[in-house]
């Protein structure tokens, strides 16, 4: 009797399973930092700043590991291999488009930045509609963080005036992240919602504009007066929906600014 496992047991028992250790550590920062705002044992920008910036890059993970586990139920068998589903950001395509202009943007203009994505075989998925949910899926996840922060925020007494206002200023990242990848611009989600149905021509063209997407939002940001406003407002309006104070909210980016 042979005392090897079969080629596909080996790779299973090689797939890393539960999140990471990377993740596990972001959250704890994200918890620890809130119980502390919560409880005043700490006061001040520095730490409001890292509750947000940890509680975005929880977002930014989730947002990735929505699209992977969509794709591994739609039929790409590779991802569990990719370690995607282990909510590791550092797996999550590369750094810089991924986490660092996210991050940079957020910081910089109180908006939350689209991030990068994983690696997903659509040849593998077994429908347009498999395609199609995939990009939906990331910002689905978006809007399950919104919920939770929003539900958090209504749990949050009166007595907590600071963690309110960073609750409520993570939720607002979350409604312009949400806005933002579902516009249908080539390489955001809401255009990876609308390809497969697209004619190939018009695929092929869209595919080479969606190289230079974080080029194209930040020239957007920059040299466009209306855009940046319009989502921030709209942002406002979702989060309202949701009985977040929009003054928490303003407070909460006064108390993220380190300078």
């Amino acid at each position: 009797m042979s005392s090897e496992l079969p080629p596909s047991q080996v790779r299973a028992a090689t797939v890393p399973v539960g999140p990471s250790a990377n993740f596990l550590l972001i959250a704890l920062i994200f918890l620890g930092t809130g119980l502390a705002i919560g409880t005043g044992a700490v006061e001040g920008s520095g730490v409001a700043f890292v509750f947000v910036m940890a509680g975005w890059l929880l977002s930014l993970c989730l947002h990735e590991f929505g699209h992977a586990f969509v794709a591994w139920k739609g039929g790409d068998a590779d991802i569990p291999q990719s370690g995607y589903l282990t909510l590791d950001p550092r797996l999550y395509a590369d750094a810089i488009s991924s986490i660092v202009l996210p991050l940079l943007f957020t910081i910089l203009g109180g908006i939350g930045f689209p991030g990068g994505r994983v690696f997903v075989n659509t040849r593998l998925l077994r429908s347009k509609v498999w395609i199609s949910a995939v990009a939906a899926a990331g910002p689905a996840m978006n809007g399950l963080v919104l919920l939770a922060l929003a539900l958090l925020y209504s749990l949050t007494g009166g007595e907590s005036d600071t963690l309110r206002a960073v609750l409520a200023v993570s939720a607002l990242f979350q409604g312009t992240a949400i806005l933002l990848n579902l516009m249908p611009l080539p390489g955001l989600d809401g255009y990876g919602i609308l390809q497969p149905w697209l004619p190939e021509p018009v695929r092929r063209v869209t595919d080479q504009v969606a190289l230079h997407v974080n080029l194209i939002l930040a020239g957007l940001f920059l040299f466009s007066s209306a855009f940046g406003p319009a989502v921030f407002r709209v942002s406002l309006w979702i989060i309202g929906l949701l009985g977040i104070e929009i003054v928490d909210a303003r407070v909460g980016y006064g108390l993220i600014r380190l300078w």
